[in-house]
């Protein structure tokens, strides 16, 4: 299954709460029903700082390094797209069939514009890559909201991408895993993949030079994310800084990572990430 990221930076009219509103509430109602989309998760950052606002901020400031200078600028949230291939994604920003009108079902143009909102939401296109996944922890969603923190990751120089994500995958994430009330582990790769060309139209501002070096400078600060999902903030800084967790973490997070740093997020799912085959019927 393809998965795309696709971070946005609000646009400089709204603040971030005006922001968060209108892409949970109008962006979403049309990005769900992108044809052929089998995943579709919004993440906007939290207003809370993970640095300052809790009891362990302390805490979390001792293992963290290497955060670039003025990185929340450069975003305010980030979506997740699921499709079964590059195909159906390249495909999905076109009408859809799912307007009732007077004669049955009729094309909705707006679809495949998806609402037609970008030059009033974003600062600029987004910046969308796709991520190698690796699952460690199947998400378990429970009815209410979750504490979502996203670790980003940038690698030394003189290790390889393929030890690097062999470390990831197996020694670090291993030793996540073995914190207790965790809802959720997976870890996302940034791909050379382009998801850029073919999505948006050739005269957008992602393909100027400025856009590019925008969204250039964004990526050179890290290589890729692992998200991790709670039931709550003192289940994961308690659960972080246990000693027989943190005693494996430490040593490893200085031996293979050159910046490390953490976010919250506020997660809202606009389409159930569904990896089994898909239905012969619409279903979002």
């Amino acid at each position: 299954m393809l998965k795309v990221f696709g971070f946005v930076s609000r646009h400089p009219r709204l603040t971030h709460d005006e922001y968060r509103a209108a892409h949970v509430g109008y962006h979403n109602s049309f990005g769900r029903r992108l044809n052929n989309i089998r995943g579709y998760l919004l993440n906007v950052r939290s207003n809370r700082n993970m640095y300052t606002d809790f009891s362990k901020s302390a805490m979390l400031r001792s293992i963290s390094f290497g955060e670039p200078e003025g990185f929340d600028e450069k975003w305010d949230g980030y979506g997740q797209l699921n499709f079964d291939d590059i195909q159906d994604y390249l495909g999905a920003r076109s009408a859809a069939l799912d307007r009732p009108g007077p004669l049955g079902l009729e094309l909705d143009q707006l679809v495949g514009k998806v609402g037609d909102d970008f030059r009033y939401l974003y600062r600029g296109s987004p910046f969308q890559f796709c991520v190698d996944e690796s699952i460690k922890l199947p998400v378990i969603r429970l009815e209410r909201k979750m504490f979502k923190v996203v670790q980003f990751i940038k690698a030394p120089t003189d290790l390889s991408a393929i030890l690097f994500r062999s470390y990831l995958t197996g020694r670090y994430c291993s030793a996540l895993s073995m914190m207790s009330n965790l809802k959720g582990l997976v870890l996302n790769l940034r791909t050379s993949l382009d998801v850029m060309t073919g999505f948006f139209a050739p005269d957008s501002e992602a393909f100027t030079e400025a856009g590019k070096e925008r969204r250039n400078s964004f990526y050179r600060n890290w290589d890729g994310m692992i998200e991790y999902w709670f039931e709550h903030p003192d289940a994961f800084f308690s659960n972080r800084f246990d000693e027989r967790i943190s005693s494996h973490l430490n040593g490893m997070e200085n031996e293979l990572f050159i910046s490390s740093f953490f976010r919250e997020v506020d997660e809202t799912v606009a389409v159930m990430p569904n990896r089994y085959p898909a239905p012969d019927f619409y279903h979002r």
